[in-house]
């Protein structure tokens, strides 16, 4: 199902060409690990590419290759897993997951270089990652990327139980708007201070949340950055001295993989993924995944993640129709803007380069008009037969 949000139709054209490199380096989510199956495959267009995604027969591995063969250009994602490979539709080659030629029905010669470009692939949390460069920095070892996702304890020994994910569809933005949102602290006030009912856009008459956000870069881990939010409750004018939660918020990468801690005192704490994958320049696949103590009510927990939802779709409704301003005015008490943007510069490739610009090409544009407006990629991103 695809579900858009967007508060006003405006042209993406002009947009586009205000924003950075829509596809940066990093970590992204491609399925739930329930979703491959052993033997399964998926064709997968996401980040100005094509690509397959298949898990050995014989075993729990996990590959993620580009999807045309290097012999003759057919679709991998056409062909079927044989083993610990894959075999193309056309000619019957089959391909490691590393992307090397395992077997050739008509030859016994094979080629010895690696053919088929893979892809880190990270299976973590019920969840299967990978690593996208634009470039070939992660060919001679793809199991090299040049970060990792964290492992989270609470998760592995069960202290922290799955409670639930929701699949939110296409949102029509670009991948750095969330990161900057996390930095543009000015905004939390007047555009979330109004207290809704969790999962929607019900305004509860005079409740208030108060927010008190911190950004901060990772000190130890150049690809990474916080946010801290302590938040209290309004009501009827006068704020409560409890508060209502504490959030602490981590970005791990270019805004691809975000993961919360929210605690509330007293109740325990929520454990949530929250992933975005560009399927266009302008559009973002986003899905969450949460957990919580197993003490806590599932009610509970569902309106807290469904709170943070209800706030995260009023920016969802200003990013739809906005564009970037590379050099903003900016107030003295805004907040630390231009050090993110700094911190997230190690995410973008080199936007010269020609293999950059032909992703950026949209293959859906009519060609008279790609010689006088900006190229605007128009990927999708599907299955087999579970095409979102």
């Amino acid at each position: 199902m695809i579900r858009r949000h967007q508060a006003l139709r405006v042209s993406d054209a002009p947009r586009l060409e205000s924003y950075p490199h829509p596809y940066p380096e990093g970590w992204y989510r491609l399925a739930a690990s329930s979703e491959l199956r052993r033997g399964g495959v998926r064709y997968i267009e996401c980040l100005g590419g094509q690509f397959v995604l298949w898990r050995e027969e014989d075993g729990d591995a996990v590959h993620v290759m580009d999807a045309s063969c290097p012999h003759l250009g057919a679709n991998l994602a056409l062909g079927r897993v044989r083993a610990d490979c894959i075999e193309c539709p056309f000619h019957l080659w089959r391909f490691t997951g590393s992307g090397r030629v395992a077997r050739i029905p008509y030859s016994d010669r094979l080629p010895q270089r690696t053919a088929a470009r893979s892809y880190p692939v990270r299976e973590l949390h019920g969840q299967i990652f990978f690593y996208h460069a634009s470039d070939d920095t992660t060919r001679n070892d793809p199991a090299q990327p040049p970060y990792d996702l964290p492992k989270i304890p609470e998760l592995d020994d069960g202290r922290l139980a799955y409670r639930g994910q929701h699949d939110e569809g296409r949102v029509g933005m670009h991948i750095i708007e969330f990161v900057e949102n996390v930095a543009d602290t000015a905004h939390f006030q007047p555009l979330h201070g109004q207290f809704r009912i969790p999962w929607t856009r019900i305004p509860v008459p005079g409740v208030e949340t108060i927010h008190s956000p911190q950004w901060m870069p990772d000190q130890e881990q150049s690809w990474a950055m916080h946010l801290v939010d302590d938040v209290a409750l309004k009501v009827l004018g006068r704020r409560l001295e409890r508060p209502l939660a504490l959030a602490h918020v981590s970005f791990w990468g270019p805004g691809s993989v975000m993961t919360f801690r929210i605690r509330l005192p007293g109740l325990g704490e929520v454990f949530l993924f929250q992933t975005h994958l560009p399927v266009s320049p302008l559009e973002q696949q986003v899905d969450f995944r949460w957990y919580a103590d197993r003490g806590m009510p599932r009610l509970l927990v569902r309106c807290v993640v469904g709170g943070w939802i209800s706030q995260w779709r009023e920016d969802v409704e200003i990013w739809g129709s906005k564009i970037y301003r590379s050099r903003p005015l900016l107030a003295r008490d805004d907040g630390p803007i231009h050090t993110m943007r700094r911190w997230y510069r190690q995410f973008l490739p080199d936007e010269r380069s020609e293999d950059t610009q032909s992703r950026m090409h949209s293959a859906q544009e009519p060609a008279e008009r790609r010689e006088t407006e900006s190229p605007i990629g128009a990927a999708t991103l599907g299955g087999n037969a579970d095409r979102r």
